[in-house]
């Protein structure tokens, strides 16, 4: 299992990143000033009673005036303590890359680093892995992928900061009930048909209930409240023959832009014939069309059916059928994901929050669109 976080950083003045444990961290487009350690790793543990940090990506980095840019607590020559440094600028940073106690990786200065690497590199389809610590060529980026400075582009969760208060609407003040029970699919539906474009949509915390399919128009900026839930469940969403779209981002061959913030979309099971969300819609800005810190989250929880009372480990039950898809990008369109979990729960995370569990749903994230998709901080996990 692999976890990879992805965090913009703006800039730091007197200290910078600790990091003491976890899977794998990417860092992106990051700026350091003035500090004695840029990225100070604990690294080397690899029990289940000391993990410490498994590896980091830093990307599109621009570091000045600080002692060392990335510090290590112990050498490596495996996977453990893996680090990737892709267009790196450093001006007056002495120790690019250093090991606690002063020994020297890579030296630094005023300087760009293009691509360096330290840890197991696989060539090819051979499954063999080499060890390596140094300067790799740089895997090429597809330009519709870049800004005009050469940075992967990148865009901060929204945050509506300069808008007032009269710039939004309530779902709820609207009618929406929010109280997971409810069919909320008409409602929503109405709103959303009269304020994309016009008004930002703020999903009152609650769990919204539809029973067919709810389309986001072009042009719609919705964010909700401490991940709003929109559930999906029924009998339209029963037969896997013929599945249905739960949520539709845009209707096919739309244009404009999309922003949804802190949304959970879930199915209430089972629902075998489930297509959570549908992707349609292209910007032709990048990163015009996006979701963030939005989440596809199936099975685990309470009211979705399919937790350990209905499904426990290894069932033999087809109401254990969380979706046919979690998530589909139509070929016509583009999308901006940025801190998007897609699961398929395989425990519990009401009741004792571990409990195993046994559901299904084939197919995670597939993506016909032909581009650009940036999936920053994103990752799909459990299909089966």
């Amino acid at each position: 299992m692999v976890s990879t976080f992805s965090i913009d950083v703006d800039s730091f003045s007197d200290s910078a990143v600790y990091g003491m444990w976890n899977w794998g961290w990417t860092f992106q487009d990051v700026k350091i000033d003035n500090c004695q350690i840029g990225f100070d790793l604990k690294t080397g543990g690899t029990s289940q009673e000391n993990q410490t940090v498994g590896a980091e990506a830093i990307i599109d980095a621009y570091v000045s005036n600080t002692g060392v840019f990335v510090r290590s607590s112990t050498a490596t020559n495996s996977l453990a303590g893996s680090l990737v440094l892709n267009n790196v600028h450093l001006k007056n940073v002495p120790v690019a890359v250093g090991i606690l106690g002063g020994d020297v990786v890579l030296p630094g200065g005023s300087m760009k680093i293009d691509n360096w690497l330290q840890g197991n590199v696989y060539s090819g389809t051979s499954a063999r892995h080499a060890f390596v610590k140094g300067h790799m060529p740089t895997p090429p980026k597809a330009g519709s992928l870049i800004d005009e400075t050469g940075k992967i582009v990148g865009r901060m969760h929204p945050q509506y900061e300069d808008y007032a208060v009269d710039q939004f609407v309530s779902v709820k003040t609207l009618g929406a009930r929010g109280d997971g029970r409810t069919d909320d699919t008409a409602v929503l539906q109405s709103i959303f048909n009269k304020y994309a474009g016009k008004k930002i949509i703020f999903l009152d915390h609650g769990v919204y209930y539809i029973t067919s399919t709810l389309t986001i128009p072009a042009g719609t900026q919705m964010v909700g409240e401490a991940w709003s839930v929109i559930i999906g469940g029924g009998p339209a969403f029963d037969n896997p023959n013929i599945p249905t779209v739960m949520v539709r981002v845009g209707e096919p061959g739309s244009e404009g832009i999309m922003e949804i913030s802190d949304i959970l979309f879930v199915t209430r099971g089972p629902a075998p014939g489930a297509i959570v969300v549908e992707w349609n819609i292209h910007s032709s800005v990048p990163a015009g069309a996006g979701m963030w810190d939005s989440h596809i989250r199936l099975a685990g929880a309470a009211g979705t059916n399919l937790e350990r009372a209905q499904c426990p480990v290894k069932p033999e039950s087809n109401a254990c059928f969380a979706a046919f898809l979690a998530m589909r990008l139509t070929r016509q369109s583009n999308a901006y994901l940025e801190g998007t979990w897609v699961w398929l729960a395989d425990h519990d995370l009401d009741g004792d929050g571990k409990s195993q569990i046994t559901v299904f749903s084939g197919r995670g994230i597939l993506s016909e669109s032909l581009g650009p998709v940036w999936m920053i901080g994103t990752g799909r996990s459990c299909f089966i």
